[in-house]
């Protein structure tokens, strides 16, 4: 029964994130001055928890799957989200004895996550053209608020995922 629910469970829930974090992202573009760029990434939390649970295949599978609805519904071209999800989710299997060892390495883990989603989503927009910002620009605009959003949505939520999956 438990595999059943995680299976058939976790992929609804992860794909209401996906559009939970589109739904912050918009709302802080709203309300922030336009020289920032917020992005919520919530699903990389969740991708942190889910893998304790889940098998490397299936989780590969499930992340690859959001991948591809992350970059039809946010980047409006297929394969950014379609590569990066599935090898941020087979990281964080591999490591998933590390990440998850206290509070302060998963913090860290979702850090490193996010960051380097955006850093390599940036350079793959750059090369696609489907981007004119430069580096410095797009580290002060988006990189950094980005990785301070998902700070604190992490320490927010960080103890309702401890006692839910840990």
């Amino acid at each position: 029964m438990r595999d059943i629910k995680e299976h058939l469970l976790t992929p609804i829930i992860l794909f209401f994130v996906l559009l939970i974090d589109g739904q912050i992202s918009t709302f802080l573009a709203n309300i922030l001055p336009l020289q920032w760029h917020l992005v919520s990434h919530f699903i990389f939390i969740f991708m942190l928890f889910v893998s304790i649970n889940l098998s490397r295949n299936y989780n590969i599978l499930l992340f690859c799957c959001l991948g591809l609805i992350y970059d039809v519904y946010y980047f409006h071209t297929i394969g950014i989200a379609l590569i990066l999800f599935p090898l941020l989710s087979l990281l964080v299997c591999q490591s998933s004895s590390t990440m998850l060892l206290n509070t302060f390495t998963r913090f860290l883990s979702v850090l490193i996550l996010v960051f380097l989603f955006e850093l390599i989503s940036f350079a793959f927009a750059v090369f696609l053209n489907l981007s004119s910002l430069n580096l410095q620009d797009f580290v002060l605009s988006s990189l950094v608020p980005t990785i301070l959003l998902n700070s604190l949505i992490f320490l927010i939520f960080q103890p309702i995922f401890e006692k839910m999956y840990l």
